[in-house]
């Protein structure tokens, strides 16, 4: 998510700092960027004493944040203290250094999954399915004490589900099918209903929808949802396979297993303060995301 959010600022002319964590490596399509609107730093948000340095090397004026992990089985420890620390040590550094604004790129995965259409006013539910809804429930409410507390300005996006060139966090059924279709390689997709499926947002819209309220000089919102079409399991699998003729994807549920249900976002605050609607259909969408997977063409 971060270099496509990076690609589509820098185009626009803002000056950006990109903070990498082990990752050395920059895709092919911010190289002609760098050195000129892109700078990059190594950056972990679990030390403290490298967050201030950085912020006195480079003049920075606002902070898009959204460092996580998505967690594995019996890592909870390591993904809560990335997580939540995490954020605690950016917005820390960020009201003594005096930073203008923090952005807090939370998840679609806050609200409890079922037929209602989520808005940003109602409460969220105390108990958290895995790992990422658990911490980014308790790094927005940290957030929020920051912002009353010491008067930061901070903002919170909670993207629905994200697909896309260089997207790979959490589980992503339609990653999946993309992938072993352009490897010509068949998928089954374990415990995965057809009929279950998620509020789809190819990861351009994402990047503009996250630009869009951070670059507002004074958002009206704390919080804003972004989503796109609720697209089911076995609609995406029709659009594969439409792309790619030859693409073999199977569903197998387990006897016993229970439909995960559906998650709808209302995204209104978001298009009626700053007009944004997806520019990609689920199907442009695919498309884009599989020329780039052929080709690396961005």
């Amino acid at each position: 998510m971060g270099c496509n959010l990076a690609y589509y600022l820098a185009k626009k002319g803002c000056k950006l700092l990109l903070g990498q964590h082990r990752i050395a490596s920059i895709p092919i399509f911010l190289e002609p960027m760098m050195g000129k609107n892109i700078e990059t730093s190594e950056c972990d948000v679990l030390d403290s004493t490298n967050l201030f340095h950085l912020f006195r090397r480079f003049p920075i004026s606002s902070i898009v944040h959204m460092a996580a992990t998505y967690g594995q089985k019996g890592k909870a420890y390591q993904s809560i203290h990335l997580n939540i620390t995490g954020t605690v040590n950016v917005l820390e550094a960020s009201r003594i250094m005096k930073i203008d604004k923090v952005t807090f790129i939370s998840s679609h995965t806050v609200y409890q999954r079922g037929q209602k259409i989520h808005s940003e006013d109602e409460d969220l539910p105390v108990e958290s399915a895995h790992l990422i809804s658990l911490t980014k429930k308790a790094s927005e409410m940290i957030c929020n004490y920051y912002s009353k507390e010491y008067g930061l300005a901070i903002y919170i996006v909670r993207p629905s589900q994200v697909y896309g060139p260089l997207y790979s966090s959490g589980v992503n059924p339609l990653k999946q099918m993309v992938e072993k279709a352009i490897a010509e390689k068949p998928v089954e997709l374990m415990d995965v209903y057809p009929e279950d499926g998620n509020n789809m947002l190819y990861v351009k819209d994402c990047s503009r929808a996250i630009a869009m309220v951070h670059l507002a000089e004074k958002p009206q919102y704390a919080i804003y949802n972004a989503g796109g079409r609720y697209v089911t399991y076995r609609e995406m699998a029709e659009v594969v396979r439409k792309i790619v003729p030859s693409a073999q994807i199977k569903f197998r549920v387990a006897k016993g297993a229970e439909l995960d249900n559906a998650m709808y976002l209302n995204c209104d605050r978001l298009n009626k303060e700053f007009g944004f609607t997806p520019e990609f259909s689920f199907e442009k969408g695919v498309e884009d995301y599989i020329r780039w997977l052929r080709f690396q063409k961005y």
